[in-house]
């Protein structure tokens, strides 16, 4: 991709409590991206309570990543609609098996993936970060107590739902998937990095929230009139 041609599929990479969900929100609400996340895929699905949706709940609370299987299924399944002009991937691919699966979605559902952003965070930062994280239940927006507050306190701003502090964030499960982060992402980064090397971008996370989102659009070579 050329520096001076805005990305229209992206896939962006960052460890628990990076801050990578909170900028795919952003990046979708001002340059018009359908935002496609595992994680909020499989929250949805225990919150349908189904036999699906408690095998997920199950995995979700132990902080273990879901099979890479049952992440396809829920991903063609939300990709099987009407074609969408631009796709920001949070989440997808976290394991080497998901890799293959990434371009099986690119095939069937005739995109191509443009840019392969990194957003790079050290543990002890992202520890810190998701100790103040809260969601909320209905529309799945995210929010910092300290870097990214709602207007009113304990309120999601697009909906009024209550917010909530994660299941999978309390400090044991924190830690676990920051280690399963850790042994998992590696090959992952490295291999797009091999790979596509013109199309693989990093941005410091550990920059100001809004300087974070500077850079981004940089990289992304994303302008207010796209």
């Amino acid at each position: 991709m050329s520096s001076t041609v805005a990305a229209k599929h992206v896939v962006i990479f960052g460890r628990p409590g990076s801050g990578k969900s909170s900028l795919a929100e952003r990046l979708g609400a001002d340059f018009g991206y359908s935002l496609v996340r595992t994680g909020e895929l499989l929250r949805e699905a225990v919150r349908h309570g189904d036999d699906l949706g408690k095998r997920v709940e199950g995995l979700l609370r132990s902080g273990n990543l879901a099979p890479d299987e049952l992440i396809f299924e829920l991903l063609d399944e939300k990709l099987n609609t009407p074609h969408v002009e631009k796709l920001l991937f949070d989440g997808f691919p976290r394991t080497m098996g998901q890799v293959p699966q990434l371009k099986e979605l690119e095939n069937r559902q005739h995109f191509a993936i443009d840019t392969y952003l990194d957003v790079t965070v050290g543990h002890d930062a992202a520890v810190a970060r998701m100790t103040g994280r809260r969601i909320c239940p209905s529309c799945g927006a995210t929010y910092h107590l300290l870097a990214k507050p709602p207007v009113t306190p304990g309120i999601c701003d697009l909906d009024g739902t209550k917010l909530e502090q994660r299941r999978d964030d309390s400090p044991a499960v924190i830690e676990q998937r920051q280690r399963v982060y850790e042994q998992h992402a590696g090959p992952i980064l490295a291999h797009y990095q091999a790979i596509y090397p013109t199309l693989f971008k990093i941005v410091d996370g550990e920059q100001s929230v809004d300087d974070v989102y500077l850079e981004t659009k940089r990289v992304l070579a994303l302008s207010s009139s796209w």
